[in-house]
């Protein structure tokens, strides 16, 4: 009996292709969060331009998202994933040769962001929606744990500094590592053969309908209409600052490249931590009451590096920010999981992060605006103070919307951190 429980309890071969492939390609991805930013300074010293590579990486989510929710609810999953990081090792191998050459321009480095996040769109949303077809339900919590971890120690523990050093040693170098790193996910990924083939549900729904039926569902129910709300605010105010992180780090910190990947690198500690505490926060104090105690840090952590400016107050507030906001994805994911139905996922996912992450573009935008003419310091400020006042229009809301579609009890471990 034993051992037939251990084999049901035993993540498939398949899984374990699909691990291998997400570890590789976010250990790359990692190298290249680490260096990109470093590189832009190389090539500008413009706050605009810098928060525009920013603005590029993030554009896509917020033109692209909608329309991507339909077509991988019609198309193969594992296919898209594969072809996804298979163009993106091609785009990386043209920037590492621009690099090598020394051709490489700013407006190139936003073309090539702007491309590589277009592939993200489509691979991140279809491999949220694969994982089912190689798991059993009652392994996805696992399977998914397994992921979030890898994730976090391959992209941030090792991959933030590694990325920094490499790019003091050689700049093209982190950017070819992620060319192999993605040629190898590729293959990874369409070696595998899912336990449950992909069958598209026929319809007679045009993309247009398809995309109106996911708004309407959305729009319908206050509650996650205002946790997309306040998620778009939370992150399109987060990138005021982020878009020039790099350059905040520099000039008001006062470190190297180094020190920025061991910076970056504090986070993925909060991460964790946000990770094993966020369930045990949401029963503690209930659901909604976490998020909205979520919210309130992220205003007031933004107001640390405005007014101390000092490397021990900015890793003390990033490492709480990366805390609070993993308990926030805790609580909001399993909750949307559990509230949207199956046969409407994927349409109604896409408008939430349509909402919830394309913000983030025009937060980047901003942000290069503010710091052109008010300084670094001021993106800070200008984020704590609008996410102050989303706070006290929508915690209200979201507390009332809570009793009527929120059961504490029922709230899940996250199967995935998105």
């Amino acid at each position: 009996m034993r051992e037939a429980r251990s084999v049901k309890d035993k993540l498939p071969a398949a899984f374990w292709r699909h691990f291998g492939a997400s570890t590789t390609s976010n250990l790359g991805d990692g190298l290249v969060a680490g260096a990109a930013p470093l590189l832009a300074l190389t090539l500008t010293d413009d706050a605009r331009l810098l928060s525009a590579i920013s603005v590029a990486a993030m554009l896509p989510w917020f033109v692209m998202s909608l329309p991507v929710g339909v077509f991988i609810d019609r198309h193969e999953r594992r296919r898209i994933m594969a072809t996804a990081n298979a163009i993106r090792a091609g785009i990386f191998v043209l920037a590492t040769t621009a690099i090598i050459a020394e051709v490489m321009t700013i407006w190139l480095l936003f073309t090539v962001v702007l491309a590589l996040a277009v592939c993200e769109v489509f691979y991140d949303m279809s491999a949220q929606a694969f994982l089912p077809a190689i798991v059993d339900d009652h392994l996805l919590e696992k399977a998914n744990g397994r992921l979030y971890a890898a994730e976090v120690a391959a992209n941030s523990f090792v991959g933030l500094p590694l990325g920094t050093w490499l790019f003091v040693l050689a700049a093209a170098a982190p950017f070819g590592a992620q060319a192999i790193s993605l040629v190898v996910a590729a293959f990874l990924i369409a070696s595998i053969k899912p336990k449950r083939a992909f069958v598209a549900v026929p319809t007679t729904e045009n993309y247009a309908q398809s995309l109106r039926s996911g708004s309407t569902w959305l729009w319908r129910n206050p509650l996650l209409r205002m946790l997309a709300i306040m998620l778009g605010a939370a992150n399109m105010c987060h990138m005021f600052a982020q878009s020039i992180f790099a350059k905040y780090v520099r000039d008001e910190l006062g470190l190297g490249p180094r020190a920025f990947g061991l910076l970056l690198a504090t986070a993925a500690i909060g991460s964790i931590i946000g990770g094993l505490i966020g369930a045990r926060l949401a029963t503690w104090l209930g659901p909604s009451v976490a998020i909205v105690l979520s919210y309130t840090m992220f205003a007031a952590l933004e107001i640390v590096p405005a007014v101390l400016p000092r490397v021990w107050a900015v890793v003390l507030a990033g490492l709480l920010m990366a805390i609070f906001g993993t308990v926030w994805n805790v609580i909001t994911v399993s909750l949307r999981q559990r509230i949207i139905p199956q046969e409407l996922f994927g349409r109604v996912n896409s408008v939430y992060r349509f909402i919830g992450t394309g913000t983030s573009a025009f937060g980047a935008i901003i942000g290069g605006q503010i710091a052109f003419y008010f300084g670094l310091r001021a993106t800070y400020l200008a984020s704590a103070l609008t996410l102050g006042v989303v706070l006290l229009i929508g915690a209200p809301r979201l507390l009332r919307h809570s009793k009527n579609y929120m059961e504490p009890e029922r709230t899940p471990a996250p199967p995935s951190i998105t």
